[in-house]
């Protein structure tokens, strides 16, 4: 299919300076104060909190820093244009626009040690029964029926995949000029990640692989071939323990990544399509999650869907219409 080629699309084949603070760079601020604000209440059990809460601190001066010295090189190219000036604004462009995908894994890591501090009770029993009640089982056990070493590694390999889904679909739109669809497509991943981690805090929990009483009921244990015990193992020492099930990010930013995928460039939403299915199935099959985890990813995918474009340009982001971003 060929894309939309009204006249906005001069606009999509290229790339616009960012003026100022964009829509990600709020969004990221916002959420380097909540997590700064959230560590001084709770400094009788976060023995680092200076430290912790100056780092977040040098975070939001650095976003902003970034972000005028984005809108400075444009205006100085603008004044007096040269080839040096012009190569010191195309590196300072592609820092400003892919920071946000750097910052997320460090704000990941950090919550290893946070969410139990913060909010130092985990909710793993009350999930599990909540599971137990719907369906009159615990799903994962349920789902010993279909375990199957080829299928483990599969989706175990399609599981790790997913923290790549979102910077594969950000490369594409950068890659093609498409200034407005990648800002925005960085403003949702930023808000998806950074929501999910605030579920985080909010319902710490560890999994049903770690639940004794899940752990005690299930009567097959995983297996694969070749690929499941490395990689398993290798997400695990990347990882460590962190609270982060409810929601489960790992729907909701998927399902994120399908959806504008299919909005923006539709080759990639079915080259993404079956490592996206293939994350999705595993948070069930290799354990990861409880099934309301899962439903509360598909929520917050969904609310993000809905109130994205909306808050999008209430914070400054400029967008034409859904005809001009839309595959036809």
């Amino acid at each position: 299919m060929r894309e939309h080629s009204a006249a906005p699309s001069v606009e999509h084949k290229t790339r616009p300076p960012i003026e100022g603070l964009s829509p990600a760079d709020k969004v990221t601020i916002a959420y380097l104060a909540i997590i700064a604000l959230l560590t001084v209440i709770s400094m009788e059990r976060a023995g680092y909190w200076p430290e912790i809460t100056g780092v977040h601190v040098l975070g939001v001066v650095a976003v902003v820093v970034l972000a005028f010295s984005t809108k400075r090189a444009s205006l100085a190219v603008s004044s007096k244009p040269g080839p040096d000036s012009s190569a010191s604004l195309l590196i300072i462009r592609f820092v400003h626009g892919w920071y946000p995908v750097a910052l997320i894994p460090l704000t990941y890591k950090e919550l290893t040690y946070l969410v139990p501090r913060i909010h130092p009770r985990d909710f793993d029993v009350q999930l599990a029964a909540l599971d137990h009640r719907l369906f009159g089982l615990h799903p994962t056990v349920w789902m010993e029926r279909f375990t199957w070493p080829p299928l483990t590694d599969l989706l175990q390999l399609s599981y790790a995949a997913y923290y790549f889904l979102p910077i594969v679909l950000g490369a594409v739109l950068w890659s093609k000029g498409w200034a407005d669809r990648y800002n925005f497509w960085v403003f949702v991943v930023v808000l998806g990640f950074f929501l999910s981690y605030l579920g985080y805090i909010a319902v710490p929990a560890i999994g049903p692989r770690f639940l004794p009483s899940i752990v005690d009921a299930q009567t097959e244990p995983l297996r694969g071939v070749f690929l499941f015990a490395p990689i398993r193992r290798m997400l695990d020492q990347a990882e460590g323990i962190t609270r982060d099930c409810f929601p489960s990010g790992h729907v909701e930013i998927t399902l994120l990544v399908l959806y504008y995928a299919a909005r923006f460039h539709r080759r990639t939403f079915w080259c993404l399509l079956p490592f996206g299915a293939g994350v999705i199935v595993s948070t069930f099959y290799l354990r990861y999650h409880y099934t309301v985890d899962v439903a509360a990813g598909v929520v917050f995918a969904l609310v993000v869907i809905l109130i994205a474009r909306n808050f999008y340009q209430r914070l400054g982001g400029c967008l034409p219409p859904d005809s001009a971003l839309t595959i036809q």
